[in-house]
């Protein structure tokens, strides 16, 4: 059994620089393209991760939610960063079952708990028997509960790591996982994109790897490359492409060539 992870970058589906704006268009295009995924390959389970983009990480970056929460301040905030990421997922949701595909929206915070901002404990049989039962979890950026700090902020990245590895390990799928942006790939220094990104070659490029230039609490793109390698190690390919390209979402999933770089052991 085959699974696909799939991250709807923030940056592609939402304008990072203009708050709470989401792109409608491009959304419908991604929704499209994993409804044709599913047809082509009627067996291959999908799980989709929306990130933030400019809605969660607006009051998260006001509260300093990921940071932790202990005043009253603190933990109205972390209620507003959980209401904005639903409110994001909301439009998501609606699109794929307009499109044809049984979502359902599984918010981490009812999932997942984090000590010190680390995952701790995570409730992976949600996301077993949603799959099992023939639906599409669709996870997000999301607020969670931590035993140190009060509450921290769990990024996409890190939920769907964490899934990967999960399903690779326990559950023996052959797992891969596409982080879908607004951006060809992971630029080199001289602006080419790296086709393929390995243990190897990772300490001569991670100085060129910029954070992001919008609001972005969760790390940006060194921050995601670092978890894609530490999951690439298991056996689990990661690929960042350009979801902004009709086709190439399609393309990645069912194994045909994509514009992108490929995050491998």
């Amino acid at each position: 059994m085959e699974l696909a992870l799939i991250k709807l970058g923030g940056s592609l589906i939402t304008d990072k620089d203009r708050p709470y704006t989401a792109k409608p268009e491009i959304i419908q295009q991604l929704a499209g393209e994993v409804s044709a995924i599913a047809l082509q390959n009627p067996h291959l389970k999908l799980i989709i991760g929306n990130g933030a983009g400019s809605f969660g990480h607006q009051s998260a970056k006001k509260y300093n939610t990921i940071n932790g929460i202990s005043t009253d301040v603190d933990k109205f905030g972390f209620c507003l960063v959980h209401q904005d990421a639903i409110d994001l997922n909301r439009l998501i949701a609606k699109a794929f079952l307009q499109a044809g595909l049984p979502v359902i929206s599984l918010p981490p915070v009812t999932m997942g708990v984090t000590e010190n901002k680390k995952p701790i404990k995570f409730n992976y049989s949600i996301i077993e028997n949603t799959l099992a039962a023939g639906l599409i979890p669709l996870v997000f950026g999301d607020v969670v509960l931590d035993k140190i700090i009060g509450g921290t902020i769990l990024s996409t990245d890190t939920v769907l790591a964490e899934l990967a590895k999960h399903f690779h390990i326990k559950e023996n799928l052959r797992v891969q996982l596409i982080n879908v942006g607004n951006y060809p790939g992971v630029y080199d220094q001289y602006g080419q994109v790296i086709s393929e990104i390995t243990s190897a070659n990772y300490p001569h490029i991670k100085n060129f790897l910029g954070e992001s230039k919008s609001v972005d609490v969760t790390g940006g793109m060194l921050r995601k490359v670092k978890e894609f390698l530490a999951i690439a190690d298991l056996g689990i390919d990661c690929w960042i492409i350009d979801g902004a390209v009709p086709g190439n979402l399609t393309n990645a999933v069912l194994g045909k060539s994509a514009l992108g770089t490929l995050i491998k052991a």
